[in-house]
């Protein structure tokens, strides 16, 4: 569940991206901010739909959470 959300479009055309998300099955909390190209931004906000309106920013963030995550322990990201 995103808990706490910050976005602003940077001069760049890049979005600035700064969030909380906690995963209370599991009790953990991640945070952080990243800058996403127009196009994460595209690709993420695909899947937005009128029951859940913050399915684009939960994919934006979990897809950098996936890739940063698997590029910290050396691996290769799997969708």
């Amino acid at each position: 569940m995103i808990t706490s959300l910050d976005v602003k479009q940077n001069e760049n055309g890049t979005t600035h991206v700064k969030y909380t998300v906690s995963f209370t099955g599991t009790n953990h909390l991640c945070y952080g901010d990243f800058d996403a190209t127009s196009d994460e931004a595209a690709t993420a906000f695909k899947g937005m739909t009128s029951t859940d309106m913050w399915a684009g920013f939960k994919e934006l963030i979990l897809t950098r959470l996936r890739d940063e995550t698997t590029n910290a322990l050396g691996g290769v990201a799997s969708a």
